[in-house]
């Protein structure tokens, strides 16, 4: 998808608005991370190609955003595996349960 977006260095407005875009995206990562929540997300529509000057900014926030799918998706199964455990313990009412328990025989 990067490379797709690649292109040599464009006008001054693209350059403002991919370092706008990336900013963005950056801010989004970061927030994903720290546990809050995702905003709506839409793709760049106006923005144009990607300029050569951005493309190694580009590549890091990619790479950022794989780490981040990472940490969360760790975060997810441990939540899930947390939970299941939480599921285990029984929870029935006090008297369901015994109240005493004799451990002389």
């Amino acid at each position: 998808m990067l490379g797709q977006l690649l292109r040599r260095a464009g006008p001054l407005e693209s350059l403002e608005a991919w370092s706008a875009i990336l900013d963005s995206f950056e801010h989004d990562i970061a927030r994903a991370v720290s546990g809050g929540p995702a905003g709506p997300w839409a793709p760049p529509t106006d923005a144009g190609p990607l300029p050569a000057a951005l493309a190694e900014r580009a590549r890091r926030v990619l790479d950022a955003q794989a780490d981040a799918v990472a940490i969360l998706s760790r975060l997810k199964h441990d939540a899930g595996t947390q939970l299941g455990a939480i599921d285990a313990v029984p929870s029935g009412s006090a008297s369901d349960r015994p109240l005493l328990l004799d451990v002389r025989g």
